[in-house]
């Protein structure tokens, strides 16, 4: 008992699922399928992207070109960099033909948010210097400060210099309120740049919190906004403590990423991280080398850095927990080769006493059945004693009644008709003929009524083609009274022969006859039929 508690024990030790809620659980399992299916949405993807290729490859008009060109650049923004930066040249392009400043600077906004996700601030800064806000309109220029804030607060992360991480702290926030005191944002722009207000310079977690709520309930879960969203609530939930939220929305992020078909993203690496501290090592390992991979496919310096030096730790996490495992699992198959050990050792002794066993069995059992047979021998000779001695008490009856008849007749011939008359009914009246065949209808009849299937048990111990053919109300053939006699028990055959009135050797032959007409055994034939009658269930 204290080993399979043990088993049982070291089992539970094994599984590194951790027990979530059960939504967060089916979150997660969601999260799992669509990693499985990843490249599927991937090629959905690219499908989308070869589609607007072919619309810009047929397209002759420069404005046509330049939307179609921007579409392209905005899926190539989270899914490739190389490809990204080539259609921003192309864009570029676009633009100086046209000989719109503002088109130029659009493309060239749309490379710096290229850049800065490939680590390339430096250069990202040094394109935002060359702007001249005041020849762009005010669309464009909540663009530009938009995407400034987000070159700066990539600066903050990765700034080792406090002096320089305060200075850039000071400039994203004055960047922030410039953008929430605009009216140009959209809707969605506005949630996320107020909320990060509210949350960075005000500390206002809860409104914030049901601002991005409120805007995440009107998208569909699966589109990249809503991952972007669920992120930012995420974000908040950490800030707050709840980790269990956190986990939670950070997978609905990373679902809609992955769904989009996106390579960059923050939502599945953050995860790992939170699900590696939560003692989740083995999705922790799964997501982070998702990401990796992601990463190293989608050519982001940043991103890729960041993610290998997360999967490296958790990574030797693993391989230790692996190795643990390793080290259980010989453990459990060691105390399993023991307990196999002891089972075929019990298994053998447990053979011996039942072969023993069974041995003593099968003696009392042949005892009990030979006990059985000779009772049944008993019941069987007493039952039909009882038959027979009360079929011959009223045949005797019977010869009583007639030995009284004939004496009064006899007395009355002799004194009324004389001497001769009398001899003459006595010659009439005793013809030994007519006696013996009421003998033998009247053994028929007993034999009948004693064994009423008589006739047809014998034929299942025959040939099918030796069957005796009997039809009811009819006398008994000479065999069959001599086998009806072998059932009563009568079986020498002198004692036979003196019965039926036949020589020794006809009853001998007439025996041998029906044995050889047998279906089975010819020696068991004749013990078979003194079992006619007899209840099969008691044998």
């Amino acid at each position: 008992m204290k080993s399979l508690l043990l088993i049982i024990f070291l089992i539970s030790s094994v599984s590194t699922t951790n027990a979530y809620h059960k939504q967060l659980d089916s979150l997660l399992h969601v999260l799992d399928k669509a990693i499985q299916d990843k490249a599927t949405y991937a090629a959905k993807k690219e499908g989308s992207i070869d589609s607007l290729k072919t619309r810009l490859h047929v397209s002759s008009n420069v404005k046509d070109q330049i939307a179609i060109t921007k579409e392209i650049c905005l899926h190539y923004i989270v899914f490739m960099t190389d490809s990204a930066l080539l259609y921003t040249r192309k864009l570029e392009k676009y633009a100086l033909q046209t000989n719109d400043y503002e088109e130029y600077i659009d493309s060239e906004l749309f490379r710096v948010r290229i850049l800065k996700t490939m680590g390339l601030l430096k250069e990202s800064v040094d394109i935002l210097n060359t702007v001249d806000t005041l020849r762009i309109s005010d669309d464009l220029k909540t663009f530009y400060l938009y995407t400034k804030m987000s070159v700066y607060s990539l600066l903050i992360k990765t700034s080792e210099n406090n002096e320089e991480k305060k200075r850039y702290q000071t400039i994203t926030a004055s960047l922030r309120n410039r953008l929430v005191s605009g009216e140009a944002l959209s809707p969605l722009d506005y949630i996320y740049v107020n909320t990060e207000r509210l949350i960075q310079q005000e500390k206002q977690y809860d409104q914030a919190l049901r601002d991005l709520r409120d805007a995440y309930a009107d998208l569909d879960p699966e589109e990249r906004e809503a991952a972007i969203l669920a992120y930012s609530i995420a974000k908040v939930y950490e800030e707050k403590g709840d980790t269990d939220k956190a986990i939670e929305y950070l997978a609905r992020s990373a679902i809609a990423d992955i769904k989009s078909g996106v390579k960059e993203y923050m939502s599945l690496r953050r995860l790992a991280a939170v699900l590696f501290e939560y003692g989740d090592v083995n999705r922790a390992y799964s997501y982070m080398k998702c990401s990796m991979q992601d990463a190293i496919f989608y050519n982001a310096r940043l991103r890729t850095l960041e993610s290998s030096e997360m999967f490296d730790f958790i990574d030797k996490a693993y391989q230790k927990k692996e190795d643990q495992r390793q080290i259980l699992l010989l453990t459990i198959l060691v105390i399993i080769m023991v307990l196999l050990a002891f089972i075929f050792f019990t298994l053998i002794y447990v053979y011996k006493q039942k072969r023993r066993l069974s041995i003593t069995k099968d003696e009392l059992s042949r005892s009990n059945k030979l006990l059985m047979e000779s009772n049944q021998s008993l019941s069987d000779s007493n039952i039909l004693k009882e038959e027979y001695i009360g079929l011959y008490i009223g045949h005797f009856s019977d010869y009583l009644s007639k030995i009284e008849q004939f004496r009064l007749k006899a007395q009355k011939i002799a004194k009324t008709q004389g001497e001769q008359a009398l001899l003459k009914f006595i010659d009439l009246s005793l013809d030994p003929k007519d006696n013996l065949e009421e003998f033998y209808k009247n053994f028929d009849e007993t034999i009948l009524r004693l064994f009423p299937n008589f006739v047809e048990e014998i034929n299942k111990l025959l040939l099918e083609e030796e069957r005796i053919s009997f039809k009811t109300n009819h006398n008994l053939t000479p065999d069959l009274r001599i086998f009806a006699l072998i059932r009563l028990g009568i079986t020498d055959s002198i004692k036979i022969a003196y019965f039926l009135r036949y020589s020794v050797s006809t009853i001998y032959n007439y025996r041998t006859k029906m044995r050889n007409k047998a279906a089975g055994n010819r020696d068991e034939f004749e013990g078979l039929v003194m079992k006619i009658g007899i209840d099969k269930n008691l044998i």
